[in-house]
């Protein structure tokens, strides 16, 4: 798996990079796993947030566009 990784090296060294900081943060800092998944959590609501609103202006700005052409 890792071999499959580091083929297209900078997604594979990005990925193993961030792994091992995840670790960094557990084992040398004293992070609870808790702790880490409620972060994981967050950060997914996050990105839904992001996402949902950049679709939803995407259709707004769809919708005014296809406005603009029929007038």
């Amino acid at each position: 798996m890792i071999r499959r990784l580091l083929k297209h090296r900078g997604l594979g060294i990005n990925l193993l990079a961030g792994g091992c900081f995840i670790m960094l943060a557990v084992v040398g800092w004293g992070l609870r796993w808790a702790e880490l998944l409620n972060y994981l959590v967050l950060l997914l609501i996050c990105l839904a947030g992001l996402v949902t609103t950049a679709a939803g202006l995407g259709w707004l700005l769809r919708r005014a566009m296809r406005r603009k052409k029929v007038s």
